[in-house]
């Protein structure tokens, strides 16, 4: 139950991505990292798209794991907030050495939270059943 969770959840965290970064915050996201339309065609090529994806499974698999496997006395909100904390202060502080525009911080950081919910969400929901 383990890969099923961390597959499905990475596999509904790179849709979400692609919601995220398209409908939801596309346009915004492309003009604060200054890209005209043929550089995000330009990267959104199909075997780009496949390494994002892979990227996205292993991810989830390495997300629902840590989340699981912290002790169990640990309530699964305070481990998810945990993860949020290290992975979003981590990429702000990447971010903002890079340059970033606070914008495209909150919009990747964002996502990031958002993705972290979900695992911990599904894992809720189907945490119960995970056997090794």
């Amino acid at each position: 139950m383990f890969y099923v969770i961390g597959l499905v959840t990475g596999i509904i965290s790179f849709f979400l991505g692609c919601i995220w970064y398209s409908v939801i915050f596309g346009k915004v996201w492309q003009r604060l990292m200054g890209f005209s339309d043929d550089k995000v065609k330009s990267i959104f090529k199909p075997q780009r798209i496949l390494v994002a994806l892979i990227s996205e499974l292993i991810a989830a698999l390495c997300t629902v794991g840590i989340l699981y496997n912290l002790p169990a006395e640990i309530p699964l909100f305070v481990k998810a907030i945990m993860l949020i904390v290290v992975v979003v202060g981590s990429g702000v502080k990447l971010a903002i050495f890079d340059g970033k525009k606070t914008g495209i911080i909150l919009i990747n950081e964002g996502y990031k939270v958002i993705t972290i919910l979900l695992f911990a969400f599904a894992l809720s929901l189907f945490g119960h059943h995970i056997v090794f």
